[in-house]
C-alpha cells in the first residue's frame, strides 16, 4: 500500500512541479502566473506530508502543513483574478485568510495530532476548515459565473474544467481530513477517499492542465496570465475610421442593430441572441467584439451602450425629476445596484452626482443667456 501511495503521489508531484516551474520561470512577471506557481507548490506540500517516502517532522512538517492550508485561498485568488475583470480583493478577504491561517497554526502547535472536539479544536481546526471549504466552493462558482458572456476564447477553454476540478479536489481533501478526525474521535466508520484516489485525481487533472497550456499559442497564454491590475480597453460605442477594424462593415452593423433596435435595453440579452439577430455564428461575434473592439466581457460591451443612453437621459432637463431607478431599468438593468456600479466604473461618479453636475451646467448656461 505504501509503495502504491509513493508511486501515485510521485506522479502527482511531478506534474505539479512542472506546473510550478513553468509559471514561475516564464510568467513570474504576471500575477496569475505567480499565483498558479504558488498553488502548485501548496499542493506539492500537501502530497509530501502524506507520502511515506518523504515523511517529515518538526519545523519542516509545520511549513508543509501551513502551505497546504493556504491552497484553497490561493485557488480562490486565481479564480478571482482570472475570471473577474478589474478584480479587486476586499480587505476583509485578506483579513479572513490571515485569520484562518493564524488559527490553524496556533491549533497545530497547541493540540498537535491528538485532537478532541473541544472549544479550542473547534476554533482552530473546524471553523478554519469550513472557511477553506467556502473558498473552494466560491472559486468554483466564479468559474461558472459569467461563462456565457466571456469573450476571451483561451480563458473559456480552461474556465470550466480546471478551476471546478481543482476546487472539487481541494474540497474533497478538506472533507476527508474532517471526516477522519470525526472518525478518530468518536470511533465510528465513515466513508472517506483513500489518498491514492485523491493523488491520482490530482495527477490526472494537473496533467490535463499542463497539456492544455502547452497546446496554447504564446499569445493565447498571455491573455490568460495578463495582469488583472490593468484596466481593460474601453471604447465608446461609436465606430470611427481610426478604429482600424478588419471587419469595419460588420462592426458598424453590430452597432447599428444595437442602437436602432435598442437591443442593449433588453434585460438579460445574451451574445447568442445578438448573434442570432445578426445571422452570424456566435464564436465569430465573440471574436469581433474581443479582438477588434477590445472588450473581454459581453456585459462590459453592453454597459457602454446602456450607460451612454443613461447619460443622455440624465442630461435632459425633462428627465431631471425622473427617478434614477426608472432610467436604470429602461436602459436594461434589472437591479439598481448593478447600474450604479457600472456607471461609477465608467464615469467615476454616481448617477446622481452626474445629473447634479449636468443641472449646474444647465443653470450656468441659462444665467449666461439672461445676463446683460
Amino acid at each position: 500500500m505504501g509503495v502504491t501511495l509513493n508511486i501515485i503521489g510521485g506522479l502527482a508531484v511531478s506534474q505539479l512541479a512542472f506546473m510550478a516551474f513553468f509559471f514561475a520561470l516564464y510568467h513570474r512577471r504576471h500575477l496569475i502566473g505567480r499565483l498558479l506557481a504558488l498553488y502548485a507548490f501548496c499542493l506539492i506540500c500537501h502530497v509530501l506530508t502524506y507520502l511515506p517516502a518523504t515523511h517529515v517532522n518538526g519545523l519542516a512538517q509545520q511549513v508543509f502543513y501551513r502551505c497546504a492550508a493556504l491552497a484553497p485561498a490561493v485557488l480562490w485568488l486565481v479564480s478571482r483574478y482570472l475570471f473577474v475583470d478589474n478584480a479587486k480583493v476586499p480587505r476583509w478577504i485578506w483579513a479572513l485568510i490571515v485569520s484562518y491561517m493564524g488559527l490553524r497554526t496556533y491549533g497545530s502547535l497547541t493540540i498537535g495530532n491528538a485532537p478532541g472536539f473541544t472549544t479550542t479544536y473547534t476554533l482552530t481546526y473546524v471553523i478554519p476548515q469550513f472557511v477553506m471549504l467556502g473558498f473552494s466552493a466560491h472559486a468554483i462558482l466564479m468559474a461558472f459565473q459569467g461563462l456565457s458572456s466571456d469573450l476571451v476564447e483561451p480563458r473559456r477553454r480552461v474556465r470550466v474544467p480546471f478551476i471546478p476540478a481543482m476546487g472539487l479536489l481541494v474540497a474533497a481533501v478538506l472533507l476527508n481530513g474532517f471526516l477522519r478526525a470525526v472518525q478518530t474521535y468518536w470511533n465510528v466508520t465513515l466513508l472517506t477517499f483513500p489518498n491514492e484516489f485523491l493523488f491520482g485525481y490530482m495527477f490526472l487533472i494537473t496533467l490535463w492542465f499542463n497539456v492544455k497550456v502547452m497546446r496554447l499559442e504564446n499569445e493565447a497564454l498571455q491573455v490568460i496570465v495578463l495582469p488583472r491590475e490593468q484596466e481593460p480597453v474601453r471604447l465608446s460605442p461609436v465606430p470611427t475610421a481610426s478604429r482600424k477594424a478588419d471587419n469595419t462593415a460588420l462592426v458598424e452593423r453590430i452597432f447599428t442593430v444595437l442602437r436602432t433596435e435598442k437591443l442593449y435595453a433588453r434585460p438579460g440579452l445574451t451574445i447568442g441572441e445578438l448573434a442570432q439577430r445578426l445571422s452570424m455564428q456566435e464564436y465569430r461575434l465573440r471574436r469581433v467584439i474581443n479582438k477588434e473592439l477590445g472588450y473581454r466581457n459581453f456585459n462590459q460591451f453592453l454597459n457602454e451602450f446602456r450607460i451612454a443612453e443613461a447619460c443622455r437621459r440624465l442630461q435632459l432637463p425633462p428627465e431631471h425629476r425622473e427617478p434614477i431607478a426608472s432610467i436604470a431599468f429602461d436602459v436594461g438593468y434589472s437591479a439598481l445596484s448593478s447600474f450604479n456600479k457600472a456607471f461609477k466604473d465608467i464615469h467615476h461618479v454616481t448617477p446622481t452626482q452626474y445629473r447634479d453636475g449636468a443641472q449646474r451646467v444647465d443653470r450656468h448656461d441659462q444665467l449666461d443667456l439672461v445676463s446683460p
